[in-house]
Order: C-alpha cells, then sequence, then structure tokens
C-alpha cells in the first residue's frame, strides 16, 4: 500500500485488496451521523453489498454498546449508469433522498464508482448544507489516475461537460485496484489514455521517478510495455478459486499496473499541489480535452471520454506541429503508443465508425462547443501545446486562433492562389528537411540490431511499419534502444547476431517489408540446448510471423522456398506461399549456394543477403539469368551492407552475389537520408512556384542509394537548374514560360512521375509531357494513371493514358483552373501531394483564381503514410496559404464514378462501381441472372464462357478441353478472370461478371475472390439452385457444353465449401416451374424479380439505398411495425403476403417455428418471405429466449452468418450471441454483410426488471442489459414479462431513462440508439399499442397463432390508440376535374379501414388551385390535413402558385400529383413516374433496364407535354431510356424539355420530334421500345393513325427487342382503343388504371409515412 500527499495531506492511498482498511480507516477518520454512499446501478451489482457488510461488521466491532458515541447510520443510493445521469436533475434526487432521511451537515458522502459519480457527488457534497465532506472511492482506471484526485467537481448540461461544478476536495481517496477485476476491458483502456496523456505532459524522467525503476521498464516504458499492460487483461479476469482462497493477486503484472497508477497519480497530485484552482500549472492536465470534449459532446454515449480525449490528444498535437512547436516525431510517437493500447485517434478509425454509426462531427459544430470551455478567455481558445513527449511549450494551456484549429479537423483543404510573381521581387530560396526513407529505415534497423557496439540512427522515419520492425527486432534479437534528441535519434545498442525464440509471435500488420526482411532474420535462430534456459517442448520452440488479414494475402513463397533448400525448417500454417509462417530452429542459415529468382521481388533477395553473413558458411547467392526487378534497391542493400562492414562482390557481367561471414559492425552514427519520392514535391514546387524560386532538400543528394533521387534529372530536363552536393539538392525553377515538356522512361523511379505530370501540366502551351514504364502505377493504392488523367482534366488540363504510362499537354499557369469539385484523392498520398503542387500553380487574378476561391484537396490526411507534415511544411516552410475545408459531403466522396483499382485497400464504400461477380454451379443461372443485374444496375455484363471464347480466337470452352484438357482450361480460365478484374478497374460504373462453375477449383482464384470478399473491393455472390433442378437443366443441355467427367453431386459436395468461402453473399434461385416448356416460355419472372430485390440491398444501389431504419417519433404519429411471420412454410401464405404485412415496416421471419431449420431450407424461405415487398427480419429464437430452437449454438451461429449473406435487411441476434457474431463480421471483412442488427434479450423468467428500486438490488436491470448490448448492434430489443399494469408504466420510465443525443441534421433530440422495448402476455399489450411505437411486432387474424402472448394486429394497434384520442383523425382530397369516375377515394379509404386508422379520403372537383389552397390552408389551420392527390388540371399550378412547396421529385418533374405533411409544411410531390417507372419494371428485362434485343438500344416516346407527360419523361430518362417527345404543339413539348434538361444532367438524351414518322426512322426492329400516352381518350381516334408505323415496324426473334404500350388514360369497364390497337400488334400494355393504382400506393405510404401500404 502506498500514500501519496496531496495539498499538504497524505489524501490518496494506493493498494490492493483494500476494503478492510477502507471502511476502518472511514470509520476513524471521519466524524459523521451519516455515511451516505452513492453508486450506479452496474457498480451496486458487484460493489455495492461487499463494501455494506465491510462497513457493517467494522461498525459492529467498532461501535460497542460501551461506545459512548451513537454508530453512524449507513444509507445508499442507486442511479442511473452513465455520462447521460450526470445532470442537475439526478444531483436533485440525490439531495432530496439525503434531506427525507433527515441528513445533516455532519453526514459524509461516498462515492463508490467512476468519473461520473465522483464529480456528481462532489458537487452534491460541495453544496449540500453549505458543504460537507465526501471521499472518492473510484471503481474505474479512468478515475482512478485522474477525476478522483484534485477536488473537480461537477455535472452536464445541454451546452457542454462540466460546466456547472465546484472545487471541493475530498476528504480521502482509497484507490483499490481490485475494483478493476469487474471493469469491462474497453473501460480499461479508456484509462490508460489519461496515462498516457500525464505522461505526454509531463518529463519522462520525472514521471518515471515517481516509479521504482527495474531494468524490465525502461525509461520509455510506456512505448515499449503494450504487452506487458495488455497481459493486464489477467488481472481483470481474477475471481475467487473454487477452493474458497483468493487468487494470488501480487503478481508481476499486478506490480506494473500499480506502477502506472502511482506514476500518473503522483503527477497529478503534483499539480493540483501547486495549482490547485486551474490559473496555470493545473490547465497542463487538459491536454486534449479541448477538441476531445467537443467530440465527446457529440458522439456521446457511443464514445467514452478517454477515447475523444485520445483523439483530442492528437489533434492538439497536430496543431502543436502545425505551429512549429513540435515535429512530426513527436505526432507520431503519440499516435503509435495510442494505438498500441487499442485507443482511437481519429474519429474515421474503423472501431470509431462502428460504434458512431451515421453520427458526424462537423467543424462549425465543434468550434461552437470549445466556445464555451472553461480554459478560454473570452472568445480565445486555450489549449495545451506539446513541445515533445514530455515536454509542453509553456506551462499552462495557451492560445490558438479558429483558422488554425478548422485547418486541422477539416477533412479537406483549401490551396490558396497567389498572386503572380512581381518581377521586381527577390527570389526566394527554401530550405526544407523530408522524412527519411522507408527502405533504408528499415535496412538500417536489421543492420543494427544484427550488429556490435552502439549506432545512432539519425533521421529515421517515423511510421507504422519502421515502428513494426523495431518491436519486431527487440523480440529476436534482444536489442536494447532508446530515444535522444526528442526522438530525432534513435540509439540502438546492437545484439551481435545473437537471436532466440521469441515468447510471443512476430505481428507484423501490413508491413511487407519487415515479413520479408525479418523471415531471414528468423532463420538464423539457433536451436536451443536442452539444457538451456530457453528450451522447452519441443513443439514450443518455434517462430510464428504473421500479419494482418491483407499480410496473409501477399506473397514470400519464393523466398521461404530458397531458405527452405538450405535447411530452414518452415511451415505455412494457412494458405500456401503466404504468411503466418512457423519457423522451427535447427542449425541456422547453412551457406553455401542459394538460388533465388530475383524477377518477382528484390525484397526476397535483400533480406538473404542481410542474414547472409550469419549463415555457417559464406553465401553464394545465384538469381539466376531473368531480369531482376527492382535492381537499385539491391544494390541500396549491398551499399548499407558495406557501410556496418560487411562487403558483397558480385560476379562481373552476372546475378551472382558474394556474401561473406561476419558481424556487422555498428558505425556510431548513420544519417537515413530523405524519402526521395516525397523529396520530389518540394523540388518540384519550384519548378511551379515560378521566377526563380529556389528549394533545397537538406537531407538527401548525389550519393543517394534510391532510385527515385533521379528524379531531379527529370526537372533538369524541363528547364530548371539542379545543383547537388553529397548530402544536399537544390532546386530553381526557370520562369514559367520557359518550363518545357520532355520524353521520358521513368521505370526506375515510378512513384515519381505523378509528382513530374503535375510539372508536365505546367509546361508552355503546346509543350507535351511523356512519361513512360510506369505501368505498375496502375495497381498501386489506386490506378493512378487514370486517376492522373481524370483530376488533370478538372484542372483544364489535357492528358491521355499510353499503354505503359501517360501524356500530359503543357497548359501553362495561365490555363489552369480550380477544379470545380475539388480533388479526389482516392486514399492515395502521392495523388494528394502532387495536385497539391498543381493547386499552387494557379494564380489569383483580379482578387480570384480562374474558376474560384481555390483547389480544394479532398482526404487530406491520406498523406500520412509517407509525410504526415506535409501540409504543415506546405504552409509554413513552403510559404503557401492553405485553409481547412468542412465539405458536406466529404463522407460521401467515393458514391462518385471513380477509377479505383479493382481491388483497393481502402475502407471506402464504392458500391456503386464496385464489380458485381456471379459464382456457382454451372446450370444455376448465372448467366441468365447476369442480364438481370446488367440491365437492372446499367452496368456491361462480362460473361466468362464468352471472353474465354473472344481470347481463344473463337475456339469455345469445349474444344479447348479436349484439346489442352480441364487443367490446362483452368489455368488460362483464372489468368483470364484476373484480365477481367485488372481491366474494369477502370470502367466508370463497374462491371457484372458471370463466372464458370469451376473457377473455384484453381486455388489462385480462390485467394483472389477470398481478398476481394474480404477488403470488400467487389460483391461475390453465389447463386444456388437445388442440386435435382441443376440436374435438369444440365441434361437438357447435354451436347452443348464440355463434359464434365464426374456426377453433379460429386462436384457440388467438393466445390460447396469454396464457394462458401470465397463469396459474401448468396442467392438462392427460387422457381416452382420446372418442365423444360415453362423454362423456354421465360418462366424466370419471379426469380428476376427476387433477385433484383437482393441486388437492391446488398449492392446499396442507387435503385435502393439500403437499409432504411424507421424514425423513432414520440408522438406515435408515425409509428412503425414488423409482422411476426408464425408458418412452417412460407410457400403456404405466400399468396396472402401482401395483405399480410399491410401498414408494416419488414417483416419477420422466425426460423425457429418453420418446419426444419436446415440451411437449404432456411435459404429459399428467405427468398420466399422477400417476395412481400418490404425488409426481412431474420429470427432464430431459441427455447431459453421464449422460442423453439434447440440446436447447437454453433448451427444457431451458422443460420445467422447465413442471413447476412442471403442479404436480410434486418438480422436478430441474441445477446449471448452479439459479440461472437461483431467478430466474426470483422473478421471476415467489408464484402460481407450490410445488415441492420437487432440485438434482441427476452426476459421471459421475469428475473429483471425495468426500473430498479431499493427491493430490487438483487435483479438485473434492463439497462444493465441495455448498456451491455448497444455497442455490439444497431437497435437494441428488450422484451420483458409484465404482470401488473406498473410493469407497463416501468417500460415508459425505462424509455425517457435513455441518453439522448442531438440529430445532426434535424437538430432536434433523439435516442443514442433505436430502441424496441415491450413487454408480452395480455396485461403487457399496453406497451405494444401505447409505449412502444418503434418497430412493434405485430400479428395478424390470417396467421395461424401470433408469436407472442400480447401480440396484436396493426388494426387493432390503430383502434385502440384512435379509440384513446393518441390517433387524430385526418382527412385527404382528391383535387381535379372531372373527377367522378377515379376510383382513388375507394382504394383509399379501403386502405385506412384495412389499418384501422381514423382517416377519410374524398373527391373535392374543381379545377381552380384558389379553392385547393382554400381547403388545405382550412384543415391545416385545424389540424386535420393528412395530404391530398391532384390531378388535372392542377398538377402545375399548384406548385406555381405556391400551394404546395414543391420537393426533389417535384423539381425534377415539374409537376405535383401528391401533397402531404412534414414538418408542419405542405409539400407537394409526384408519385405519377414511380407508377409508370414500376409498371415497366414488372414487364422489362431487368426491371426496366431493357436489354431484350441483341445490340438493341433502350428508346421511350412520349405522347402529349402536361404534368403527367413530364412524369413520365421523368421516369424513363431514370430508367436510363433516351426519350422522343411528340406533342400536337410542338412548342409546348419545346418548352416541357427545356425546363426538364437541367435536372437531366449528362443522362440520356431527351428530343423533340415533329410527328411520328421521326421516331419510326430512328427506332429499329431490335431496339427496346415503350410508348407512353398522357393525352385523353377522346384524342385517341387522331392518335392510332400515327402511331401505326410505329406500332407495326417491330421484328420477332431472338434479335427482337421488347415492345411496351403505358396508355394513361383509362375507362373502368373497358380497353381503351390505344391499349386495343397495341395488343393487336402484339405489344405489351399498361393501362391507366394499374398506374393509377401504382402511383397511389406510392401516395398512401407518403402519407401513412411507413414503407409499407395496404395489401
Amino acid at each position: 500500500m502506498e500514500r501519496v500527499s496531496i495539498l499538504g495531506k497524505d489524501t490518496i492511498v494506493v493498494g490492493q485488496d483494500l476494503l478492510d482498511y477502507i471502511v476502518n480507516d472511514i470509520l476513524r477518520c471521519v466524524k459523521a451521523s451519516s455515511l451516505i454512499i452513492v453508486t450506479d446501478e452496474n457498480i451496486a451489482r458487484y460493489h455495492l453489498h461487499p463494501f455494506l457488510n465491510a462497513l457493517s461488521h467494522h461498525i459492529n466491532e467498532t461501535f460497542t454498546a460501551a461506545t459512548v458515541k451513537d454508530p453512524p447510520r449507513v444509507l445508499h443510493y442507486i442511479m442511473p449508469p452513465g455520462e447521460a445521469a450526470k445532470t442537475r436533475s439526478t444531483k436533485q434526487r440525490i439531495e432530496d433522498y439525503a434531506l427525507s432521511n433527515n441528513c445533516t451537515r455532519d453526514s459524509c458522502f461516498i462515492a463508490l464508482g467512476g468519473g461520473v459519480i465522483g464529480d456528481l457527488v462532489g458537487f452534491v457534497a460541495a453544496t449540500f448544507m453549505r458543504g460537507c465532506p465526501f471521499i472518492q472511492v473510484p471503481t474505474t482506471l479512468l478515475a482512478m489516475v485522474d477525476s478522483s484526485i484534485g477536488g473537480k467537481t461537477g455535472v452536464d448540461t445541454q451546452h457542454g461537460k462540466n460546466l456547472i461544478g465546484a472545487f471541493h476536495q475530498p476528504l480521502k481517496v482509497y484507490i483499490d485496484l481490485m475494483y478493476l477485476k469487474t471493469l469491462p476491458m474497453r473501460e480499461f483502456v479508456n484509462g490508460l489514455g489519461e496515462v498516457i496523456k500525464t505522461a505526454c505532459i509531463w518529463s519522462d524522467s520525472d514521471f518515471l521517478v515517481c516509479i521504482p525503476i527495474s531494468s524490465r521498464f525502461p525509461r520509455d516504458f510506456l512505448e515499449r510495455s503494450e504487452e506487458e499492460i495488455h497481459a493486464l487483461e489477467k488481472i481483470l479476469a481474477l475471481h475467487t478459486s473454487t477452493t474458497g482462497t483468493d487468487t494470488d493477486t501480487t503478481t508481476e503484472d499486478t506490480a506494473l499496473l500499480l506502477r502506472v497508477i502511482l506514476g500518473s497519480v503522483r503527477v497529478k497530485a503534483h499539480v493540483v499541489t501547486h495549482d490547485e484552482k486551474e490559473s496555470g500549472l493545473r490547465g497542463l492536465l487538459n491536454f486534449g480535452h479541448t477538441i476531445g470534449h467537443a467530440y465527446e459532446a457529440i458522439l456521446t454515449p457511443d464514445m467514452l471520454h478517454g477515447e475523444c480525449v485520445a483523439i483530442g490528444m492528437v489533434r492538439e498535437a497536430e496543431i502543436a506541429r502545425h505551429l512549429g512547436y513540435c515535429n512530426d516525431i513527436t505526432v507520431g510517437r503519440l499516435v503509435r503508443c495510442l494505438q498500441a493500447y487499442g485507443l482511437p485517434t481519429s474519429v474515421n478509425d474503423a472501431i470509431v465508425k462502428q460504434r458512431v454509426g451515421a453520427k458526424v462531427c462537423p467543424v462549425d459544430d465543434l468550434l461552437d462547443i470549445m466556445k464555451v470551455d472553461k480554459k478560454n478567455e473570452g472568445k480565445t481558445k486555450k489549449m495545451v501545446m506539446l513541445a515533445g513527449i514530455g515536454k509542453t511549450v509553456e506551462p499552462r494551456a495557451m492560445a490558438v486562433e479558429d483558422d488554425v484549429i478548422r485547418k486541422i479537423l477539416s477533412p479537406a483543404i483549401m490551396i490558396v492562389p497567389s498572386p503572380p510573381v512581381s518581377k521586381h521581387a527577390s527570389p526566394r530560396h527554401i530550405k526544407i528537411n523530408v522524412p527519411g526513407s522507408k527502405s533504408i529505415s528499415n535496412r538500417a534497423l536489421v543492420l543494427a540490431a544484427l550488429g556490435s557496439g552502439t549506432c545512432r540512427l539519425k533521421g529515421l522515419l517515423h511510421s507504422d511499419d519502421v515502428q513494426v520492425m523495431l518491436d519486431a527486432l527487440q523480440k529476436l534479437v534482444g536489442m536494447e534502444f532508446e530515444w535522444e534528441d526528442g526522438g530525432e535519434t534513435l540509439v540502438v545498442m546492437g545484439g551481435k547476431g545473437k537471436l532466440s525464440v521469441p515468447k510471443t509471435d512476430i505481428y507484423l500488420g501490413n508491413a511487407g517489408t519487415a515479413a520479408r526482411f525479418l523471415t531471414g532474420v528468423c532463420a538464423l535462430i539457433p536451436k536451443p540446448s536442452p539444457s538451456s534456459s530457453d528450451a522447452t517442448s519441443p513443439s514450443d520452440m518455434c517462430t510464428i510471423v504473421t500479419g494482418n488479414a491483407r499480410m496473409k494475402q501477399r506473397p514470400i513463397g519464393p523466398l521461404v522456398a530458397a531458405l527452405c533448400a538450405n535447411s530452414v525448417s518452415i511451415e505455412y500454417l494457412g494458405t500456401e506461399g503466404c504468411l503466418p509462417l512457423k519457423i522451427t530452429p535447427q542449425n541456422g542459415l547453412q551457406g553455401g549456394r542459394i538460388s533465388l529468382s530475383a524477377t518477382i521481388s528484390s525484397q526476397y533477395v535483400s533480406s538473404i543477403l542481410l542474414s547472409a553473413p550469419y549463415a555457417k558458411s559464406p553465401v553464394t547467392l545465384d538469381l539466376g539469368q531473368g531480369k531482376v526487378i527492382s535492381q537499385p534497391y539491391i544494390d541500396m542493400t549491398i551499399a548499407m551492407m558495406q557501410d556496418f562492414g560487411i562487403r558483397v562482390v558480385r560476379d562481373p557481367g552476372t546475378n551472382v552475389y558474394h556474401v561473406p561471414q561476419g558481424v556487422y559492425v555498428n558505425p556510431s552514427v548513420y544519417a537515413v537520408e530523405a524519402d526521395a519520392s516525397s523529396a520530389t514535391y518540394p523540388l518540384a514546387y519550384a519548378a511551379v512556384a515560378g521566377d526563380g524560386c529556389t528549394v533545397t532538400v537538406t537531407n538527401i543528394g548525389r550519393k543517394s542509394l534510391q532510385g527515385d533521387a533521379g528524379f531531379v534529372q527529370v526537372l533538369k530536363a524541363m528547364g530548371c537548374v539542379v545543383d547537388q552536393t553529397d548530402g544536399e539538392t537544390t532546386v530553381t525553377g526557370p520562369s514559367s514560360e520557359c518550363l518545357r515538356g520532355v520524353d521520358v522512361d521513368m521505370e526506375s523511379m515510378t512513384d515519381a512521375f505523378l509528382t513530374a505530370s503535375v510539372v508536365g501540366a505546367c509546361a508552355a502551351p503546346g509543350s507535351v509531357t511523356r512519361i513512360t514504364g510506369i505501368a505498375n502505377q496502375r495497381v498501386k493504392e489506386c490506378n493512378r494513371i487514370a486517376v492522373m488523367v481524370e483530376q488533370l482534366k478538372s484542372f483544364g488540363v489535357h492528358a491521355q493514358e499510353l499503354e505503359d504510362g501517360i501524356e500530359v499537354f503543357g497548359a501553362g499557369v495561365d490555363g489552369l483552373c480550380v477544379p470545380p469539385g475539388g480533388v479526389k484523392c482516392y486514399d492515395d498520398h502521392r495523388v494528394a501531394m502532387s495536385f497539391s503542387l498543381l493547386a499552387c500553380a494557379i494564380q489569383k487574378r483580379d482578387g480570384a483564381a480562374n474558376g474560384g476561391e481555390g483547389a480544394v484537396i479532398k482526404e487530406k490526411k491520406c498523406v500520412e503514410k509517407t509525410w504526415p507534415g506535409w501540409w504543415d511544411a506546405l504552409s509554413n516552410v513552403l510559404g503557401v496559404k492553405c485553409v481547412g475545408v468542412d465539405l458536406e459531403d466529404h463522407d460521401h466522396d467515393h458514391d462518385e464514378q471513380g477509377l479505383g483499382n479493382p481491388t483497393p485497400m481502402t475502407n471506402d464504400d464504392h458500391s456503386d462501381t464496385l464489380p458485381l461477380i456471379l459464382i456457382g454451379m454451372r446450370g444455376a443461372g448465372k448467366t441468365h441472372l447476369g442480364r438481370v443485374a446488367s440491365a437492372y444496375l446499367r452496368r456491361p455484363l462480362i460473361d466468362m464462357d464468352d471472353y474465354f471464347c473472344q481470347h481463344t480466337d473463337g475456339q469455345d470452352i469445349q474444344s479447348y478441353v479436349s484439346q489442352h484438357g480441364w487443367a490446362a482450361f483452368r489455368d488460362l480460365e483464372t489468368q483470364l478472370f484476373e484480365k477481367v478484374l485488372q481491366e474494369s478497374g477502370s470502367a466508370s460504373g463497374g462491371v457484372v461478371v458471370s463466372c464458370g462453375g469451376g473457377l473455384v477449383e484453381t486455388p489462385r482464384a480462390r485467394q483472389v475472390l477470398e481478398r476481394l470478399t474480404r477488403e470488400g473491393a467487389a460483391c461475390v455472390v453465389h447463386v444456388r439452385r437445388e442440386i435435382g433442378e441443376i440436374e435438369k437443366t444440365l441434361e437438357r443441355e447435354r451436347g452443348s457444353r464440355a463434359v464434365l467427367g464426374e456426377g453433379v453431386r460429386e462436384i457440388w459436395e467438393r466445390r460447396r465449401v469454396w464457394f462458401e468461402n470465397v463469396s459474401g453473399y448468396e442467392f438462392w434461385s427460387v422457381n416452382e416451374h420446372n418442365n423444360q416448356q415453362n423454362e423456354q416460355q421465360g418462366v424466370w419472372e419471379k426469380v428476376d424479380s427476387d433477385f433484383r430485390r437482393f441486388l437492391g440491398v446488398v449492392m446499396m444501389t442507387r435503385h435502393r439505398q439500403g437499409v432504411v431504419v424507421p424514425r423513432f417519433d414520440p408522438s406515435g404519429q408515425s409509428a412503425s411495425w414488423f409482422l411476426s411471420l408464425t408458418c412452417k412454410n412460407v410457400q403456404n401464405v405466400e399468396k396472402d403476403l401482401d395483405v399480410l404485412v399491410a401498414g408494416c415496416s419488414a417483416v419477420e421471419l422466425r426460423v425457429d417455428l418453420l418446419t426444419v431449420c436446415d440451411e437449404e431450407f432456411v435459404g429459399q424461405q428467405v427468398v420466399r418471405v422477400r417476395r412481400a415487398g418490404v425488409p426481412v427480419i431474420f429470427t432464430v429464437r431459441t427455447c431459453g429466449q421464449g422460442g423453439k430452437f434447440e440446436g447447437s449454438a454453433e448451427e444457431r451461429r451458422g443460420l445467422v452468418k447465413k442471413a447476412f449473406k442471403w442479404g436480410c435487411e434486418y438480422v436478430d441476434v441474441e445477446s449471448e450471441d452479439l459479440k461472437v457474431v461483431s467478430e466474426w463480421r470483422r473478421r471476415e471483412g467489408k464484402g460481407v454483410g450490410k445488415s441492420v442488427v437487432i440485438g434482441s434479450w427476452h426476459d421471459v423468467k421475469k428475473e429483471s426488471v425495468w426500473v430498479g428500486k431499493d427491493n430490487d438490488e438483487e435483479k438485473m436491470t434492463f439497462r444493465n442489459k441495455y448498456d451491455e448490448m448497444k455497442d455490439h448492434c444497431d437497435i437494441v430489443k428488450l422484451i420483458g414479462v409484465a404482470t401488473c399494469m406498473q410493469d407497463n408504466y416501468d417500460v415508459q420510465t425505462f424509455i425517457d431513462s435513455l441518453p439522448v443525443t442531438k440529430s445532426t441534421t434535424t437538430q432536434a433530440q433523439q435516442q443514442e440508439k433505436p430502441v424496441i422495448a415491450l413487454n408480452m402476455s395480455a396485461i403487457g399489450t399496453l406497451s405494444r399499442v401505447v409505449v412502444n411505437t418503434f418497430m412493434t411486432p405485430v400479428t395478424h387474424p390470417l396467421l395461424p397463432t401470433s408469436a407472442a402472448p400480447g401480440q396484436v394486429s396493426v388494426r387493432e394497434i390503430n383502434l385502440i390508440r384512435s379509440s384513446l384520442g393518441l390517433l387524430k383523425p385526418k382527412k385527404f382530397y382528391l383535387f381535379g376535374k372531372p373527377i367522378g369516375q377515379s376510383p382513388s377515394p375507394a382504394m383509399h379509404n379501403a386502405g385506412f379501414d384495412a389499418l384501422g386508422v381514423p382517416f377519410v379520403y374524398e373527391r373535392c372537383e374543381t379545377d381552380d388551385w384558389r379553392e385547393v389552397k382554400r381547403v388545405v390552408e382550412r384543415d391545416v389551420a385545424d389540424g386535420v390535413f393528412g395530404g391530398a392527390s391532384v390531378t388535372i388540371p392542377l398538377k402545375e399550378d399548384v406548385v406555381s402558385q405556391g400551394v404546395v412547396q414543391g420537393d426533389e421529385d417535384v423539381g425534377s418533374v415539374g409537376s405535383c400529383n401528391t401533397v402531404y405533411v412534414r414538418d408542419g409544411r405542405v409539400v407537394g410531390g409526384n408519385t405519377d413516374w414511380v407508377g409508370i417507372r414500376r409498371c415497366l419494371e414488372k414487364r422489362l428485362l431487368g426491371g426496366g433496364g431493357g436489354g431484350g434485343g441483341v445490340g438493341g438500344r433502350k428508346v421511350g416516346v412520349v405522347v402529349g407535354a402536361g404534368g403527367t407527360a413530364r412524369a413520365a419523361v421523368w421516369a424513363l430518362t431514370r430508367m436510363g431510356w433516351s426519350v422522343y417527345v411528340w406533342n400536337r404543339t410542338t412548342e409546348k413539348a419545346h418548352k416541357m424539355v427545356n425546363e426538364m434538361q437541367p435536372h437531366h444532367g449528362t443522362g440520356p438524351s431527351v428530343s423533340v420530334v415533329d410527328g411520328f414518322e421521326d421516331a419510326v426512322v430512328d427506332v429499329s426492329g431490335t431496339d427496346d421500345v415503350v410508348v407512353v400516352s398522357t393525352v385523353p381518350m377522346g384524342a385517341h381516334d387522331g392518335l392510332i393513325p400515327l402511331l401505326d408505323g410505329l406500332l407495326t415496324r417491330r421484328t420477332t426473334g431472338a434479335a427482337a427487342g421488347q415492345s411496351v404500350v403505358v396508355d394513361m388514360a383509362y375507362s373502368p369497364r373497358e380497353r381503351t382503343a390505344l391499349v386495343t390497337r397495341a395488343a393487336q400488334a402484339g405489344w405489351e400494355c399498361v393501362e391507366g388504371l394499374e398506374v393509377l393504382v401504382e402511383q397511389g400506393v406510392e401516395q398512401f405510404g407518403i402519407w401513412m409515412g411507413s414503407f409499407r401500404n395496404t395489401g
């Protein structure tokens, strides 16, 4: 036990197992009449009763009958958990509790809990009876090291954290480590953020002087002890053993934790002692808090305090770097330290996005929140500025301007153009130091670690890859290191080549260089002798080299093969040729002749060279006769080995190298030169800045070892003056008109081609820069060549791709313009830095740049891969003005058309451009569904069978297999598949690829597909069909395909696991028509429709924007429900699905109630239930949760995982499976599942309570379960059992107590997480009807039974709510004239009746917009207006006369047919176009995309020019059809087209024709044609003769296009003349009544605020 003094008193006690000491000390030191323990529901479950019992025991012992003084009363108060409870109202309730128990000023409050409890209870104590004592007993790491110490108390308000409070010092602080046993790991890591913060602001040595130092804990232990500290999970798992004795808690791990906590406690105690009221020094403890609190205000409760402070520390350190107070090294060390402990460093981290969902942090909002920070002085914001790790610029917070904060926090940056350089201005001479070379840094670390002596490495690159290398070498070699000069110098004490098997795996992340180099190093590890202290069992004597998922796909096979041939024992633990590797020590590297092909990677060569001196005999490395890849990197390795004392000799004219035995001798100092690729940017700045600007890079010169250093010769050829010394490079730019193009092969410096391209863009007009030898740049972070062409165009520069390069046509600086949409960087650091240079060349004239303020570089953070401080250097060193830009659409950048690599490594969602790849058995329907997808998604289809023929000179697969065999075919098939993927990388809208059934037979193809799925780089769909049906199909096609040579079922059994492993999704083709005749007649219509719905979910296409969760509406006016389907086979109710789901937002498939639960049957059931047309909720309810599933947990989880693959919009996951499923989704990668997860828990035994009460202390509360589940799901579903009416009221109290956040769009208060909370049982029905208004499960009279007791139908809920006055009556109208024959009133009133709502729809016949306005305004004033339908002749008048505010559809169409109310506004919409589109989708192949004719186009003809004609034009163009418009009055048609044209943008063409003969001439028989007539029935007689030519100009047969007529006029009793004539000509016909119904269905859905209307 340790005591720490603060403010002159030994107030703080730190130790373990202190409970008896704590209560005894309280009774000894505190003279109080009442001890009031305040804790929360979570802490009470674990620690309240032990505390009470111990206190009671010591009171009984201390206060005997003979004691004069009465013992203190012991009271306790349990409050809700979490930051949301830290409010003035909670404080009031605690005070009222104390007052009601007659507590007086001599009472003492005890805060048993985390920071929330401590802050709140401290504030209560500060004000209760004008101040009484309190004691802190912190139970979280965060509270132990921070909030419990120093006397800061307070509550939160809607304006910010801790804005109301007081300084009130605790009487005692008892820090007992054993309270951490029950702390969740996330909370533990959360506390480590404050530990790291303390180390950052305090001197390393001073910080650690407070801790007993041992050799195991060197000065920079935080950066090097993450493994030890993470081993503290053992402590958190400590519990009383089965023998009843406590486990040993005096372990080394506990000692380490004690040291960590004591170090932070002593620092804070020192600071508080010298500045109790935060007038100066204490402000240092707020490092990271100014920005961290702003993030926390938006992201709470999804993000914890320490997590937000971690992000804040990084941002504030970046501000300090920008202001010149610290360097890249400081920021880099901080970032890597936080990441090592699992803390976030950016709001863009994957774990942050997972936790906060759709929440965003606009910069303006963050700045507004910072305005009320307590450290501010007036409007000036103040932050702690780091000068280095352990140092601050001043011992207090410093003022920082808003512009600087905005620049650092913004996701994008604007390069502000500078005015033209004056001819009289003195030339600028800029000196700049560039970050070190990663290649040299990695090699230097290996050499120094293996060498003897001490080496000071200067200029080392501080990056993730280098850190990984450093950590791994420390494990392997046992070297020692420390940082000097604030991190500028790494001092390495070499291990002399003495290696040993590491105690833990060598984890390398995605560091490819480290993986290759260290594999060679691991080969040197000798076999431990039996007597060695390191010797273990033979199975443990090995080194495991592994990495992340991406690293496990990167090749290492040739290196492993060469080492194994030299007697090194290496095994693959996963995919052959890739990590992870198991390296078992034998006798080290034997030496002698080693053969290795260098045609793949120079890193393999360098790996063997670096390790070769430590072989048993000299090494002769033979690289063969092939062309060596990246020879400059091999030369770099050899030159560096010589610097470390080993001279490698190469046989002249060969690729044979001789490496002697020896030990590297470390030079005392080794300077790592600048990264040559990064150096190109400041050097090129001299070229584009104009008129004699000179830039000197001070840490790279003519002796550089790097190929990219040759870039200066390119600049020289372009007109620059170049001067180099051994260590420096200087470039002076010419005048802008003298900059010229070049023709250069950049094969030896491919990464520098982007820099050369932007310099070429600035070259004089007429000059051309031609760059070749850079084909490999198409497969980097993106297709860099294509991106350069695309983005140069946005600057006004013409460029074009070459086979292996690019051609850029100089525009001169006068020809450059500001890119209108900003620069899209594709998350590529080199793209961002290159185009920032080009942005610098844009000059300001007449107060503005050509085209706008300045070029905006999006995704500015991507430069951190190689130069984190680039924007600081650009601004502070190069003198370019940069402004932070918070683009509203930044998070949606990647929805744009893109040119990224077909297998990108970014985390962005490119659903509209990702390839759709269909795999599956032969005969499953891949080709057919590929055509459907091609038409639906408007993408080209690549059928691999056809593609194969095109690339084998027309030879089909059958003949190829006969000639060459299946093995040769499979190899070629895989090669062509990879070729397709590479070619599709530049496809603007993605492609659909239909693969051969046997593609998965090839391991290489499987690896490619697995990678695409895991990285989310393609949507890989396994198309399934019952094997029996496949057999029938293949039997009919016998003779037309290559013979498989074995049975279909045998092939399926072999391939099924492969299909499963490589696919992200699975689609079942379910078709009841199995005979040949029906298949030939095209009975795939249901399957086509099923597939389109499936694609709408999994591709998140423009047709359906993913899964939308219904909005929570506390008023209940927009309540939502889902149908719980209780049937043994969906096929039995399929015909009634429309009726069953009436009014529902979704339909739940209860898998546990099905006849069988095998995967094939359930998969087909999902397809059938999706035909209801609403989102599907997939549920497997176990017996323990009130369901009937009796299978194992593995079987249950297997079905749940399948649900994601089947594209179910919602997946219900029971609470015990949430973490397992969450981890599976994370492990599988981005390519699996876009489903919304409903985390569910059913308390069927009534073991929990909705609201905790004094007599319920032993019961779990639903709030506990909510907190446990919320971070692992999107919706929380909690179900209880009501036994009395109070149980229903408690549900409402529970819902009201949940944390709320502010909507980023409406600014309204909303729940932090959508919640379904209700009770089962007949009494519990009230909770379904009144309390829960979000996604309430319902039943239907047509179902055999309800899914749970108390479940009712939608109609019953609405009738009850109406009778209670919770659902207000509303009026709906049909406006127009004539409307006497309209069926709309009957249709809508039938819908209202089916749903049980008190709404009525009636006619209001008028052709005067004034009457419409009068009726609407009257009913709005009365609160009864619900909506209206508008027909001719008022569709355009209600918009133009301001009766309604047009929505987006009205703005595009120009007419209104639907009126609805949103947020108090009367809004006009248009559903006519939706009705037209839906009718066409039912009749056209591909769901409206067309594609029936071979080689044909998609042509629409619209007759008329009124409001309905506008809707028709909009529908057709949205479907991708070219449109001709004909109207008797041509001028009116032209007017309509001209008004609509701006909304079509660059979409399909719309033109006016004078007569139908024009359209007839332009339409061929192979075109798909749709004619939409919008004229009244009376005009048909004159119309039909004009249409006759078009109706009859159609072909038949396989090449014929599809033909559809839509007649918007209708007669209730008979077909119109136009429909009759079209039917006679063989056209598909859509009658106006059908369109009316479809648009009415859409109207109804808008009015009801639900996804689904009546059936």
